[in-house]
């Protein structure tokens, strides 16, 4: 059964804050479990790197500013915010998490049986499938269309936990995305260099294209945004197009800088295979050389 039209907050913007308690608690139950596996790890004598820990906190702190911040609140009255909202979920925070390699966590934090079972999962048909390049970007690219031209969005204005599942949808298609292409974490089958630059490449065209859809638009694309109290509602269609401005921008001034670091990370791969190939020649010179 769907609520009420959503009320925009009162008072001043920054004291907006959200505290849905699904998200309160997977974030809780997220963060605390990685610490958890953190300090197993180092009680293992396997560290994980405070790099890596850095960026996995980073991306829930993006998470949560999504979540549960007057970013939420606001993005029930208006369809740029919302835009925001889901870029944070899709193209900041993922990557942040998949820099934190949990996966290697897990390994290290677990007991060898318990690591054995997780690496065979890992090499089961399914994650085989789902980590596929042509898999991850069509999720990637599918799943924006599905939810925006489809009644999905206005239902998740309207309805906890449908919104809760659309947001289970974008961070669920872009980690499939970007944990294969940040590649810290063992895979099924490791994308090739190559394969990541022109994933991300090609998830430009998508979203490009999608805010393209939603900017030509003549109406309201959502009756709950429409329907909201003024000055929202008249504004719903101006809204609309900051959107898909907002997508357009945003696809374009952070995956030109993800693909720079896959091109980096491809141009250090080289040089170091480069110059294990080098000792190797230069051990094997120094055997073969006469005494």
């Amino acid at each position: 059964m769907l609520g009420a039209i959503p009320v925009p907050p009162e008072g001043p913007a920054w004291a907006a804050w959200s505290f849905d308690p699904i998200s309160v608690v997977v974030l809780l139950g997220v963060g605390s479990a990685y610490a958890a596996a953190v300090t197993r790890s180092r009680r293992r004598a396997t560290p994980h790197p405070w790099g890596a820990v850095a960026w996995w906190y980073a991306g829930l702190a993006v998470t949560a500013l999504a979540l549960v911040s007057p970013v939420d609140r606001y993005a029930d009255v208006s369809f740029a915010v919302h835009m925001a909202q889901h870029v944070l979920l899709t193209l900041v925070a993922p990557p942040l998490l998949a820099l934190g390699a949990p996966v290697t966590l897990a390994l290290r934090a677990a007991s060898p049986r318990t690591a054995r079972h997780v690496t065979a999962a890992l090499r089961t048909r399914p994650f085989r499938v789902l980590a596929t390049p042509a898999v991850a970007w069509l999720g990637f690219a599918a799943i924006p269309w599905v939810i925006h031209f489809s009644p999905l969005f206005d239902i998740a204005l309207r309805s906890q936990v449908w919104h809760a599942v659309e947001h289970g949808l974008w961070i669920g298609a872009a980690l499939l995305l970007w944990w294969p292409v940040v590649g810290t974490d063992p895979m099924p089958h490791p994308w090739r260099h190559p394969v990541r630059l022109l994933t991300v490449f090609l998830a430009m065209p998508a979203m490009s294209f999608l805010s393209l859809a939603i900017f030509v638009a003549n109406d309201p694309l959502y009756p709950t945004y429409a329907a909201a109290a003024p000055p929202w509602g008249p504004a719903a269609l101006s809204s609309q197009r900051d959107a898909a401005v907002l997508m357009w921008l945003a696809s374009s001034f952070l995956l030109v800088p993800a693909m720079l670091a896959v091109a980096v990370g491809w141009k250090r791969h080289d040089d170091e295979r480069q110059r294990r190939l080098e000792d190797r020649l230069d051990l094997a010179e120094g055997v073969g050389a006469p005494g």
